[in-house]
């Protein structure tokens, strides 16, 4: 107990140390994308891609945030249209998390996940920042990137992680000046 209590000091000193807006290369990578996803319902979907951060050492307590994002689905849906869903805790808990990040998964075949026009979901953004302007920063802009279906079947369409992780890099260097990140 008394380590967990001292990563969470650790976790909670390095809040003040990460910016505001990071760039996409510092908190995303093609170790970040969980390439084939084998959920076919959302509390799959959920365990899955927790067991995924939690194997890679981006998550301190895989049971905290497993039914965080549980709690934040059943709140209302994160799904959108076009395929995309952007997993994330309602509230935020800095000693959780190492240090802040973005991992995404792909199911080719789709996942039920409650999408407003009700079709099935292939991309589950998860995002875990530390920081609330961080998270709705990269969370407008995902959305930004993703509301175009082009931008949306390039990731799809990428053969391997580093080709999706490159996609994502251009779809970002896209952004309007407004949504772009700051250096």
């Amino acid at each position: 107990m008394a380590q967990e209590g001292g990563e969470a000091r650790v976790a909670a000193t390095n809040v003040g140390q990460e910016p505001d807006d990071p760039r996409l290369e510092d908190i995303f990578g093609p170790d970040h994308v969980l390439d084939s996803l084998r959920a076919t319902n959302r509390e799959e979907v959920i365990a899955e891609i927790v067991e995924f951060v939690a194997q890679k050492g981006m998550v301190t307590d895989a049971r905290w945030l497993e039914t965080a994002l549980t709690e934040r689905e059943r709140m209302v849906p994160t799904a959108m249209p076009n395929g995309v869903a952007f997993l994330h805790a309602r509230h935020r808990d800095p000693a959780r998390f190492p240090r802040q990040f973005l991992a995404l998964a792909r199911s080719k075949r789709g996942v039920p996940f409650g999408s407003p026009d009700e079709s099935p979901t292939h991309l589950f953004f998860l995002l875990a920042f530390r920081r609330d302007q961080a998270h709705l920063r990269w969370l407008a802009r995902l959305s930004w990137i993703c509301r175009r279906r082009n931008t949306v079947a390039g990731l799809l369409s990428a053969k391997t992680p580093e080709e999706l992780s490159r996609a994502l890099a251009l779809a970002v260097e896209e952004l309007p000046g407004n949504l772009q990140v700051k250096a």
